[in-house]
């Protein structure tokens, strides 16, 4: 039996309750007690943590460390600031299935050079890098790495669609029955494998990079509402999360969509993490919108909704 006894920290309980000094027993990698002067075993290791913030580690649920987990898996710089568990695959792109570079095209530059702002010359030399096919194979990738967090992917709608449809097909045209019946295969494959859910994008300024496309958004902002809800009803089957950035400048939209979301229409809820935190601290209207909304739709107990830092995160009740 292993003993850790961290003295005299400023604990932060994650509660959202005011700080207090305490100290925290660890036994065999467990929270054993907390408390103040807590007893411990002669073999105990003791720090002092006098000065010091002690606090669960923070999990962050939009990121787009997707390359950077590539190029340095322990990721450094998030676990400096306590982060523990991040959340890859967010706004409906990453490597869920390698660089998919097929008939000269080159989708992980494509979809990543503009929506992140990331170099090209980084964006190629990861994308070299990235051999697997298949969303399992992709687990496999990330379970053997040396990794710093825990990582949650999602599994991205854009490259679900290239992986289908190819890229220049999932700008140009509609899937067929047969393509739509192959990504709801991916998806629920997916899901059966653990991918926490789907992300998808509407913000109207995420664009592709390569000629001849510029001028086209990403692949997601090409699937009908009926590709959507089709997608999602299998997250919804499986409990999952649906990411999701919304329709900001067109209301009737935004409002539809977020009807997928609505568990007295689909008879069962969706979770969702739905993000525009620029919109919301500009626009408060959007904000009262989604409340208003997550109210009408849901049983009066399923919801609780969540504001913070000008975003909004609507997600069910699990007491």
């Amino acid at each position: 039996m292993s003993e850790t006894v961290y003295r005299n920290a400023t604990l932060f309980d994650g509660l959202g309750g005011a700080p207090v000094q305490s100290d925290v027993l660890i036994r065999d990698g467990i929270i054993a007690a907390i408390g103040k002067t807590l007893p411990v075993s002669e073999k105990a290791v003791e720090i002092n943590c006098h000065g010091l913030w002690l606090l669960p580690g923070m999990l962050d649920i939009h990121t787009h460390l997707d390359l950077e987990v590539e190029l340095t898996p322990g990721l450094p710089e998030v676990v400096r600031h306590g982060t523990t568990t991040v959340v890859i695959g967010n706004c409906s792109i990453g490597v869920s299935y390698g660089n998919q570079r097929r008939n000269g095209e080159d989708p992980i530059v494509d979809c990543f050079a503009r929506v992140e702002n990331i170099p090209r010359v980084v964006l190629e030399k990861v994308a070299e890098h990235c051999t697997w096919d298949s969303s399992s194979a992709y687990l496999d990738h990330l379970k053997a790495m040396p990794l710093g967090v825990n990582i949650a992917p999602l599994l991205p709608h854009s490259m679900v669609r290239i992986e289908v449809m190819g890229l220049n097909g999932s700008v140009s045209r509609k899937p067929t029955a047969t393509e739509l019946r192959q990504m709801e295969k991916l998806v629920e494959t997916a899901m059966q494998e653990g991918y926490v859910g789907l992300s998808t994008d509407a913000l109207p300024f995420h664009f592709l990079a390569n000629a001849p496309h510029k001028k086209n958004r990403i692949p997601t902002q090409y699937a009908e509402f009926s590709e959507l809800k089709r997608l999602l009803s299998v997250v919804r089957r499986f409990g999952r999360v649906w990411q999701a950035t919304p329709p900001k400048d067109d209301i009737v939209d935004a409002v539809r969509t977020f009807l997928l979301t609505s568990r007295r229409l689909y008879g069962r809820e969706l979770k969702a993490s739905v993000l525009a935190a620029l919109d919301l601290r500009t626009n408060q209207s959007a904000y009262r919108l989604c409340l208003m909304l997550a109210r009408i739709l849901n049983s009066k107990n399923c919801w609780r909704a969540f504001s913070f830092s000008g975003s909004v995160r609507a997600v069910p009740d699990m007491e």
